[in-house]
């Protein structure tokens, strides 16, 4: 196995389990299904999936793939704007008016994407990628953010990626860091996806 740098990319539902345990299986199966459909229809090259994980998508993206860094926020923003596009839908025309239907206003999505080293492994008849900095984009779903900024519809970017993207210096991303066991203290930015309101990012002093 050849060792590879790359992206990675989460998508993660936000109300998930809460979603689940609230609505009747059934209907709710169906949302969400058509939820992750939604952005399975503008995931494509050069994002490749991985896997998925009950309520999230992980994504890998080789390096050499990538040409301008705002390409990769484009389709970023194009998942979150797929996504948001059938939540909004869903709300218009519901199926019907059990509870899943009326809990669909639950759900959200935020957004992970780390770089580093990686290996693809084939499981069975599928690939999935494994290493350390696989495991740090992992537990960057286990932060504070939606505490200290008041928002869920997030996307949350090491800075490690911000680099290699070129663009360290977007206005749009706030400083924020967040420390993990075995790992340390990793440096981020977090921006908002969408148009969801939130509260303004405060650093702690």
């Amino acid at each position: 196995m050849m060792i590879k740098k790359g992206y990675f990319i989460i998508t993660d539902i936000t109300g998930y389990t809460i979603f689940l345990t609230e609505s009747e299986l059934d209907h709710a199966h169906h949302i969400i299904q058509g939820l992750f459909e939604s952005q399975l229809e503008v995931i494509g090259t050069p994002l490749q999936i991985s896997n998925f994980q009950g309520d999230a998508i992980l994504c890998h993206v080789p390096e050499e793939t990538v040409g301008q860094g705002a390409d990769l926020m484009d389709q970023v923003d194009a998942i979150y704007d797929a996504f948001s596009a059938k939540i909004a839908e869903m709300q218009i025309d519901p199926p019907c008016g059990c509870n899943a239907c009326s809990n669909i206003t639950m759900l959200d999505l935020k957004m992970f994407m780390h770089y580093g080293e990686y290996l693809v492994k084939t499981v069975g008849t599928s690939d999935e990628i494994i290493g350390s900095d696989v495991i740090t984009a992992h537990r960057m779903m286990k932060n504070d953010v939606p505490e200290k900024t008041g928002i869920h519809s997030y996307l949350l970017v090491t800075e490690t990626a911000l680099k290699n993207l070129g663009i360290e210096n977007d206005t749009k991303f706030v400083n924020y860091t967040q420390s993990y066991e075995h790992i340390g203290e990793v440096a981020m930015g977090v921006t908002q996806l969408g148009t969801a309101a939130g509260n303004p990012f405060q650093p702690q002093k």
